[in-house]
């Protein structure tokens, strides 16, 4: 992984969790909604688990908005 894909890598999780807290959920609300666990997605948003693309289409979904908006606005950031 490059430092660009560790940076992209580090502002999608940050993305993550932002759209979650700002939908006023917790962590078990999305991870119900996208059908992952609690301790998963913690570790998701924490960088201690692997960003899956498809977990991420899920996520994306799950927080009402498309995969390509996740990616690039945290590109924009």
């Amino acid at each position: 992984m490059t430092q660009d894909d560790g940076q992209l890598d580090s502002l999608v999780r940050k993305r993550i969790r932002a759209l979650r807290v700002a939908q006023g959920w917790s962590l078990e609300e999305l991870a119900c909604r996208a059908n992952l666990s609690q301790s998963s997605l913690s570790r998701i948003e924490n960088g201690q688990r692997r960003l899956a693309l498809d977990q991420l289409v899920t996520l994306a979904r799950a927080l009402d908005t498309t995969l390509d908006q996740l990616v690039e606005n945290a590109a924009d950031d």
